[in-house]
């Protein structure tokens, strides 16, 4: 659900964020990208189908005051703890980076955004 390009944008601010000791930054990307690729697979079953249609589109975003949008990273970053497995990077950044998707997300499907 997500094109290449969004899986590589994504994995590229993920990156900028996490820095693993003692692992080079080749490796970390590499671990960073299974990490997208997993959610390319799962994000339909996360995101309802307007959702999806903004994160793809930035004329279709939707709006969202404060509230909403804090509400729908909340549940969002809950469904992805629950459906993806960052492996070695979940015992070091797990909360960090799918709170980090989920903004990321979110602020990608409101209107005139893209990831």
């Amino acid at each position: 659900m997500l094109s290449p390009a969004q899986m590589n944008a994504l994995a590229d601010k993920i990156n900028a964020a996490v820095d693993l000791p003692f692992v080079n930054e080749a490796v970390e990307k590499q671990m960073i990208m299974t990490v997208v690729q997993q959610l390319g697979s799962v994000i339909g079953s996360i995101l309802s189908s307007e959702q999806l249609a903004a994160l793809n589109d930035p004329n279709k975003g939707i709006n969202l005051d404060t509230s909403a949008k804090s509400g729908l990273q909340n549940d969002l970053m809950k469904k992805l703890a629950n459906q993806l497995d960052l492996g070695m990077l979940n015992s070091a950044l797990g909360s960090s980076i799918f709170k980090l998707i989920s903004e990321t997300l979110v602020s990608a499907m409101q209107k005139g955004n893209k990831l």
